[in-house]
């Protein structure tokens, strides 16, 4: 790997519009108009390299949008159809501008990519708790139902987008020492109390599971500096957390969070109902025809594929996330000492999102399909075979 290529103006480029990927308040979003950009200037300027392990991913994603396509005769609205596959097309052409980029930059990509992404969640936090305490005008409008929105439009998004940079900033509090240990464990916990305050029960679990899975591996992170990290998680952040749950403003949104909502009964019924829905018609009801279909969202993805998309579809695009998580987990164990620790990131920031999905619909999510390039990431001991 070049050093020059980390003071290359395209990754520079990239790292300011990773930082506005928090800004979704409005769609399209500032950081979509960006992305477009960076597709532009990467194809003007030959910085996408396409190895010839990704054959196998884009086939896969190839099939997925073919099944979109023939499950679009079935919609019964096919402009809310058509709305729904443009979106879906532009996040597949993100992925593969991604890729691309890594294919060229290797790991350094995935590393300025996490630092922009960081930086982005400790903004959108920011204003987030500002506005949960009132110390901004129009905090109405970044809360919903006193659940902290920030700048997305649901808690439920903005929630599972703070577990990537969150475990990232665990990650270099374990590798780091001194004044650089601390700051990134201070930012470890200032973007776990922003996990929390969107009251998102799925994002709870996303982060429990994503950091469990973090700490299942050791990669190049020295064994005592590991037990120095979760020996500090466990006496610092869970009191603080607690201390945040036990707050008058907080307490009783927990309460009604953790119990069974009169809405959850409507969710498990409408997936139901897709369900079956999907197995009366394999070959789908059209992209983004839940809405159309149902009273309520389906609030699963994998609900939603199956209906929408038929079975292929399903299945076309499981295998992509699958084989996209065995890609970041075969690393850990592949890649250099040095980057080990980032895959596990990766890893565990997929297996979070694989749960997540099972509570709402991430088709659509723009981290999401992030996380899935990193995990495609080339390292220098394999993929060294161009795709021409």
């Amino acid at each position: 790997m070049d050093v020059n290529q980390k003071k290359d103006w395209y990754l520079s480029f990239l790292f300011i519009v990773l930082t506005t990927s928090s800004f979704v308040l409005f769609e399209p979003s500032p950081y979509d108009f960006l992305m477009l950009l960076i597709i532009l200037l990467g194809f003007i300027f030959s910085r996408f390299i396409f190895r010839s392990s990704l054959g196998t991913p884009l086939f896969l994603l190839a099939v997925f949008l073919l099944c979109n396509l023939v499950s679009m005769l079935f919609s019964t609205n096919y402009y809310s159809a058509a709305f729904y596959l443009i979106i879906t097309i532009y996040l597949i052409v993100s992925w593969v501008c991604f890729v691309g980029i890594a294919g060229r930059y290797q790991e350094v990509f995935a590393y300025i990519v996490l630092k922009g992404y960081l930086l982005a969640a400790v903004i959108a936090v920011l204003i987030g708790m500002l506005a949960y305490w009132q110390l901004i005008p129009y905090s109405e409008y970044l809360l919903s139902f006193n659940r902290v929105k920030s700048l997305f439009q649901d808690p439920n998004v903005y929630g599972p987008f703070l577990v990537i940079p969150a475990i990232y900033a665990l990650y270099k509090a374990d590798i780091l020492a001194g004044k650089y240990k601390l700051a990134y464990f201070c930012l470890f916990l200032f973007l776990l109390a922003g996990i929390l305050l969107s009251f998102s029960r799925a994002a709870w679990g996303n982060m429990i599971l994503a950091t469990v899975c973090y700490f299942l591996f050791t990669g190049n992170v020295p064994f005592k500096k590991r037990m120095y990290t979760l020996f500090l998680s466990v006496v610092v952040a869970v009191p603080l957390l607690f201390y945040i749950a036990n707050t008058s403003l907080v307490e009783s949104l927990f309460e009604e969070r953790l119990s069974l909502q009169g809405y959850d009964n409507d969710r498990f019924a409408t997936q139901k109902l897709a369900v079956e829905a999907g197995f009366s018609s394999l070959l789908g009801l059209g992209p983004g025809q839940s809405e159309e279909i149902f009273a309520i969202s389906t609030h699963s993805l994998y609900a939603r594929l199956f209906t929408e998309n038929g079975l292929i579809g399903f299945l076309s695009f499981l295998t992509f996330m699958l084989l996209s998580l065995q890609q970041s987990f075969k690393k850990i164990f592949t890649s250099f000492p040095d980057h080990k620790g980032l895959f596990i990131v990766i890893f565990a920031a997929q297996i979070g999102l694989l749960f997540n999905s099972f509570f709402i619909d991430s088709l659509h999510w723009r981290h999401y399909w992030l996380v899935l390039a990193l995990a495609w990431c080339p390292t220098e001991k394999y993929e060294q075979t161009p795709m021409r």
